[in-house]
C-alpha cells in the first residue's frame, strides 16, 4: 500500500516539529523557569519576609529559598549608655565625664554582666591624662570579650592609608556582587586618636557631613554597614558588632548592593544600594542612666532595679556607650540609631525550608505537547484565516494549561516546548505551499474553467449552428435538397 505524498509530507513535518520543539523549549528554559520563580515569590509574599530563587536542582525542581525575621525579631534588648548632662550629673560630678568617671563606668558594666561593649565616645579631653589614668581605663575596657572605640571619618583630596588594624576588617572582594560604588567613601579620621592605652581596636561609625548617616526618622533606615577606604570595603561598627555577637568574621560576609546582605549563609537581610537595611519595627535600644549601672559606694546600697538592670546586661548581644558630640541633655541621636542597627541585624532574617516546584509527569508533557501539535497540523488543512486563528489558539492554550498545574497541583512544565513546536508547524506551512489547502481564489479560477462556453458571442465564444456541429474545420459543406427540389424531376 503506497501513502499519498502529502500524507508523508504532514508525517514528516508533525516529527520535525516534533523534534525542534524539544529542542528549542529546553533552550529557552531560563526564561520560563524565571517565570515560574517571579510567581512562586508573589504567592510566597504573604507568608516570608522575602525569597530567594536557587534554580533547578538535579531532580529538575524549582528550589526558591524562603528568609524569615529570626525569632521572629524578638532579640535580646540592647541598652545604651548615655553620657549626656543629665545621665552625667547623676553619678559624676563634672559635665563632661573624665577619664576616671569612664574607669568606673566600664568596671560597673563589666561586674554587672555585660561582655561586649563599643564605645562611640571621642575618649579625648582637654587636659591630657597621665600614662596611670590611660592604663587604668585601658584595663577597665580590655576586660570586655569585645570591645572597640567608635571614631569619624570623613573625605579628604589627600587619601590616607587603610589603618593597620583594619586589614581583618575587609570584605574579601569575592564575596560582592554588584557595584559598591554607592557606599559611602572615606579616606580619614575626624579629631585626635582616643588618649587611652588600650587592646581596643577601632571602628568606624559616621562619615563626617554625610546625609546616609542621619537619616529622617520616617525613613526607617540604618546607619550605613560599610565604607569605601580606598579600593576596600570596610564594615562600620554597627555590623562589627553584631557579627562578634553571631561569632562571625568579615570572611563570613556575602555583599549584592542593592539586594541583599548574607550573614554566614544563616541569617539575610534587605541591603541598598549605599549599605543600609531596613530597621525592624521593635529594635529600639533601652536607655540606662549612669545611676542605673553605677552601685553608689559610699552608702552601701544597691538601686532596687539592680537585678532588672544585671539581667538586661548580661544578656545583651552588645552595649553601647556613647557621649554626644556636643554638650547636650539628650542622649545622642547617632547613637541610638547605631544600637537600632545593631538589633534589626541580630534580628535579621534566617533561612526557612526550602520549597520545591517539581517538573510535571513525563507523561502529562508528552500528552500536553502531543495534543497541541496535533491539532496545530491538522489546522493546515484549513484556509488562511482558520489556520492562524487555530494555531494562536494553541499558543494561548499552553500557558493557560502551565498556569492550571503551578497553581491546582504545584508543578511546572516546560511551556516553550509546544510553543515553538506550534511555531516550527507555523513557520513550514508559510514556506511550502504544499502543505497548506488552494486558495478560495484559485478554486474560484478552477469552476470558472469549467463552466459551459456562452452561446452568445463571436470570435473563440462563438459556437456553430447545430447543423455544422461536427463539421469539420476544413471542409465545404455540401448543400442539402430535398425531393422535390431535385433539378432532374
Amino acid at each position: 500500500m503506497t501513502l499519498p505524498p502529502k500524507f508523508l509530507l504532514v508525517l514528516s513535518l508533525f516529527q520535525i516539529s516534533l523534534g525542534l520543539g524539544w529542542i528549542l523549549g529546553y533552550v529557552l528554559l531560563p526564561p520560563t523557569i524565571f517565570c515560574y520563580e517571579q510567581a512562586a515569590e508573589h504567592l510566597l509574599a504573604e507568608e516570608y519576609r522575602t525569597v530567594h530563587p536557587e534554580g533547578l536542582n538535579t531532580e529538575n525542581s524549582i528550589v526558591l529559598q524562603p528568609y524569615d525575621y529570626f525569632n521572629k525579631g524578638q532579640t535580646a534588648q540592647l541598652p545604651v549608655v548615655s553620657l549626656h548632662r543629665e545621665s552625667s550629673l547623676n553619678s559624676f560630678a563634672s559635665y563632661p565625664p573624665n577619664p576616671m568617671d569612664y574607669t568606673v563606668l566600664f568596671r560597673h558594666l563589666y561586674e554587672q554582666g555585660a561582655r561586649n561593649v563599643y564605645v562611640m565616645s571621642p575618649m579625648t579631653w582637654e587636659e591630657k591624662p597621665d600614662s596611670i589614668v590611660k592604663a587604668a581605663v585601658g584595663y577597665e575596657l580590655d576586660r570586655f570579650l569585645h570591645k572597640a572605640l567608635g571614631r569619624q571619618m570623613s573625605e579628604s583630596a589627600r587619601h590616607s592609608p587603610l589603618p593597620p588594624d583594619w586589614k581583618d576588617l575587609i570584605i574579601p572582594a569575592s564575596n560582592i556582587v554588584g557595584k559598591t560604588d554607592q557606599f559611602p567613601r572615606a579616606d580619614r579620621f575626624v579629631g585626635k586618636p582616643p588618649q587611652i592605652t588600650t587592646s581596643a581596636p577601632s571602628l568606624g561609625t559616621v562619615v563626617e557631613n554625610n546625609e546616609l548617616f542621619s537619616p529622617a526618622p520616617e525613613n526607617r533606615v540604618s546607619l550605613p554597614l560599610f565604607i569605601r577606604w580606598g579600593g576596600d570595603i570596610i564594615p562600620t561598627l554597627p555590623l562589627v558588632a553584631a557579627l562578634n555577637a553571631l561569632d562571625l568574621k568579615p570572611g563570613d560576609v556575602r555583599i549584592i548592593p542593592g539586594d541583599t546582605l548574607f550573614l554566614g549563609g544563616k541569617r539575610s537581610i534587605p541591603l541598598d544600594k549605599h549599605g543600609r537595611i531596613p530597621l525592624a519595627a521593635n529594635s529600639s535600644p533601652t536607655i540606662l542612666d549612669t545611676k542605673e549601672v553605677i552601685v553608689p559606694v559610699m552608702s552601701g546600697l544597691r538601686p532596687p532595679d539592680t537585678t532588672a538592670v544585671r539581667k538586661l546586661l548580661s544578656s545583651a548581644d552588645a552595649v553601647l556607650v556613647s557621649e554626644p558630640s556636643a554638650l547636650s541633655d539628650t542622649p545622642d541621636a547617632q547613637s541610638l540609631l547605631a544600637a537600632q542597627t545593631v538589633r534589626s541585624i541580630m534580628g535579621a532574617l534566617a533561612p526557612a525550608p526550602a520549597v520545591l516546584i517539581p517538573i510535571a509527569p513525563a507523561w502529562v508533557q508528552w500528552i500536553i505537547v502531543l495534543d497541541v501539535l496535533l491539532l496545530s497540523v491538522w489546522a493546515s488543512r484549513f484556509q488562511r484565516r482558520g489556520r492562524f486563528i487555530t494555531w494562536g489558539l494553541c499558543i494561548l492554550f499552553v500557558p493557560f494549561i502551565a498556569w492550571y498545574l503551578f497553581s491546582a497541583h504545584d508543578t511546572w512544565f516546560p511551556v516553550m516546548t509546544p510553543v515553538t513546536a506550534v511555531l516550527c508547524v507555523a513557520l513550514a506551512c508559510s514556506l511550502f505551499p504544499q502543505l497548506s489547502p488552494p486558495s478560495r481564489d484559485a478554486e474560484d479560477e478552477d469552476e470558472e474553467d469549467d463552466a459551459p462556453p456562452s452561446s452568445e458571442g463571436s470570435g473563440a465564444g462563438y459556437v456553430l449552428p447545430p447543423d455544422n456541429l461536427y463539421q469539420e474545420p476544413n471542409e465545404v459543406p455540401i448543400p442539402h435538397h430535398s425531393k422535390r427540389e431535385r433539378p432532374d424531376s
